[in-house]
């Protein structure tokens, strides 16, 4: 039977933001409050088949199969940054490639990127992407049926969009001069016991949509709870973050949740929401995103 509840975060990724007993407080913006029963990451982040398509006349949950697989590793690799993975082994060519490439598939996975999937694929000029990717030696802008496809067939497009558009349109090599770029920060030990990271139905909180593909902006990842990754084209000189920097990264969370945002304490979340009214608003979420990214 063809799986049903399709997410679009994975479940490994979000076990790093449940409480000591795996559940999620769960806020949902849209009616502003929250849901009445503690989530697990298996019953948050999904769409009823949301990844079911038809190729070739056949209803088929090829996509939510390979996703499975492609979460597999990932899980593996940020159970291995929570458990203490060494700063040098995340650091490095390997480490920031596997960030990248899940950064790449996690951006076009979204609900949020819907519209802007269809409109891209609508104007896209394959032949830019050259060698990319290739079918039997040839470049996809030259192969007439993949050209077809994307004009008529909706499966072959969503699955276009899912494991094609994120080889294509990120620069997932990396240069040993970036590594400087990228910073690992832990929530300070006396937080007063909050859990500091949130995560959202838009997580990447990026401050130059536009320059995303190339890496050319800078970039905040959380990575749990507790532990966050960072990257600025320049070179990196913050070993720490004031830990106001915190408050206003989980403000900005919920600035640019559409619908739901999640944490392992409701009080935190409760307490982040009441001064991102009271200081900023909608009117002022150019302001807060500013200086957020300021302390980069």
């Amino acid at each position: 039977m063809a799986s049903v509840n399709h997410h679009y975060i994975p479940k490994l990724y979000l076990n790093g933001f449940t409480s000591t007993n795996g559940k999620l407080q769960v806020y949902n913006k849209k009616f502003s409050k929250f849901e009445p029963d503690r989530h697990t990451p298996k019953t948050i982040f999904f769409e009823k088949h949301k990844n079911t398509i038809i190729l070739k006349g056949v209803e088929t949950d090829e996509i939510e199969n390979l996703y499975s697989t492609i979460e597999n590793s990932f899980g593996n690799f940020f159970n291995s940054i929570r458990d203490g993975l060494n700063y040098h082994d995340l650091i490095s060519e390997h480490g920031l490639y596997l960030i990248k490439l899940y950064i790449a598939i996690q951006f076009w996975r979204l609900p949020i990127t819907d519209d802007f999937a269809e409109y891209y694929i609508n104007n896209i000029d394959l032949s830019r992407f050259g060698t990319r990717i290739t079918r039997n030696g040839v470049p996809l802008g030259e192969i007439k049926e993949i050209k077809e496809l994307l004009k008529s067939d909706k499966g072959f497009r969503h699955y276009f969009r899912c494991f094609f558009l994120p080889i294509l349109t990120f620069n997932t090599n990396i240069q040993k001069s970036e590594l400087d770029s990228w910073q690992v920060y832990d929530a300070s030990s006396d937080s007063g016991g909050w859990d500091n990271f949130l995560c959202s139905d838009n997580p990447l909180i990026i401050e130059n949509f536009q320059k995303i593909f190339e890496f050319k902006t800078k970039l905040i990842l959380p990575l749990s709870k507790t532990k966050l990754l960072t990257y600025t084209p320049e070179k990196l000189n913050n070993s720490s973050l004031e830990p106001i920097f915190s408050t206003k990264l989980a403000m900005l969370s919920f600035a640019q949740t559409k619908k739901y945002i999640v944490g392992a304490n409701r009080s935190y979340i409760d307490e982040i929401i009441d001064i991102y009214n009271k200081v900023y608003g909608r009117e002022k979420d150019e302001k807060l995103r500013s200086e957020v990214f300021s302390f980069l």
